[in-house]
């Protein structure tokens, strides 16, 4: 792993800088993307084969030899770190014929070793050992090797790509997001939680729903007493290769609030950092009460063990931005943490898809537990565990709870002769152009 330049972004930036708005199609969004098995099984070739996957977090790797498995679709993929400290990736096949290497979520090998014949794997995925090697006409030792894929490392993240002609990851994401996930230096943190669940939906689905803040107000009430969820209060930006950006201020609510009094739990947010809300009534007030808290985060963060403060912007100390990284990565970023919340498509059902929820916090000191996005008691700030669980039996958080509810009702529409397409404002336009993207994926060779 190649250490590079920590990145911190003007300190007095108040928001995200405005994206140039690129035209789009208007593209007709059809029903069968969402429903057809046929259509699920192209998009595994066109576009699930062409972009860059998260497999892991680095940390999970530390020492040659250790790796973890992951699957998209059919293919199951070995990351696994290198006696140089670097990362190569692998699909889990072997070339004898065509058995699975491990089925193990992660581990630490001398050698990798096919359950079938026994084929042994070096780290580097060539074979080094075969039973009966004198019987091959031509020794498979040294020369048959493991189908190697793209790997890198960025943001703490293990990042795999099943094409070999892909473009670089930086490239793939584009300067603007590569700076800005680099600032949160995600490589610090701790993932705290890391739940699967199988979920009754299309993938797309749910991106289509963290590719739009429309929702918030009807679906996520618990958020409107401390989160701006107006697209007139937000910025959306539009990104090359289909990525996006949604910037949501914070610590002030949104304009459908019900009072002109703050309110929980605002008012103890607010508290917590020597702040009185009801210093700030009325709606023309709300604004300042979020510029008062960074200037108290930016005063107190060290003495309270928020180191990372000291290399936050202005926006970063309060505000929530989501990154939507095509096609499905949903990285939302806050103040004192990173989600990622992500479909993942089943391999053969068009109507389900695997969800991901992943928690990672950064290391306050003297805090060794921290708030679970997931509802009920706080978590220790320790790497989790993973937990397989399918939805509905366990919650997700209220958030992800409410979210994956009204996808499986989608789905269900979706699938009804009564859908007409979608109808959607200005403000829905990354859905439009999330679509757009994929349809050019589909379309191209």
């Amino acid at each position: 792993m190649t250490a590079r330049e920590p990145i911190t972004l003007p300190l007095e930036l108040d928001r995200p800088p405005k994206q140039a708005e690129p035209a789009l199609r208007g593209d007709s969004i059809t029903a069968d993307r969402y429903t057809s098995n046929e259509y699920l099984q192209r998009e595994l070739e066109q576009v699930w084969r062409r972009v860059w996957n998260i497999g892991g977090v680095s940390y999970q790797m530390t020492e040659p030899g250790d790796y973890l498995t992951t699957e998209i679709g059919h293919e199951s993929v070995i990351l696994v770190r290198q006696a140089d400290g670097s990362a190569k990736a692998f699909l889990n096949v072997c070339p004898h014929r065509g058995t699975r290497i491990t089925d193990a979520a992660e581990g630490a090998v001398e050698r990798f070793h096919c359950p079938y014949h026994g084929w042994q794997f070096d780290w580097e995925g060539t074979v080094v050992a075969v039973p009966d090697e004198e019987d091959f006409r031509e020794s498979p030792c040294g020369r048959a090797r493991l189908h190697e894929v793209l790997c890198c490392e960025r943001f703490g993240l293990i990042w795999y790509n099943l094409d070999v002609k892909a473009v670089p990851l930086e490239e793939f994401l584009g300067e603007q997001i590569t700076r800005e996930l680099d600032s949160h230096r995600m490589e610090a943190m701790v993932r705290v939680l890391d739940i699967t669940a199988d979920a009754e939906s299309n993938w797309k689905i749910i991106t289509d729903n963290f590719n739009e803040a429309y929702h918030v107000k009807v679906l996520h009430p618990e958020l409107i007493p401390y989160i701006a969820a107006d697209y007139q209060d937000c910025q959306f930006d539009l990104f090359p290769r289909g990525h996006n950006r949604g910037w949501f201020p914070a610590f002030m609510p949104s304009q459908q609030y019900g009072s002109e009094l703050i309110g929980e739990p605002l008012k103890t947010m607010a508290q917590a950092w020597g702040v009185d809300s009801d210093d700030y009534q009325g709606r023309e007030t709300w604004s300042d009460l979020r510029i008062s808290i960074q200037k108290c985060k930016r005063e107190l963060g060290a003495e309270r063990g928020f180191l990372h403060y000291a290399y936050r912007s202005n926006y970063q100390l309060t505000d929530y931005v989501i990154y939507n990284i095509f096609p499905n990565n949903v990285i939302t970023v806050g103040p004192d943490g990173v989600q990622l919340l992500r479909p993942r498509p089943h391999p053969t059902q068009a109507d389900r898809c695997y969800f991901d929820h992943w928690w990672l916090v950064n290391r306050v000191d003297g805090q060794t537990m921290t708030p679970s996005p997931a509802g009920g008691p706080d978590l220790p700030v320790t790497d989790a565990e993973h937990e397989y669980v399918t939805y509905g039996e366990q919650t997700l958080g209220t958030t992800a709870d409410q979210d994956l509810s009204i996808a499986k009702a989608q789905q269900a529409g979706l699938a009804s002769s009564g859908f007409q397409g979608f109808w959607m404002p200005n403000q829905e336009r990354r859905v439009q152009a999330f679509h757009e993207h994929l349809n050019d994926l589909m379309a191209s060779p």
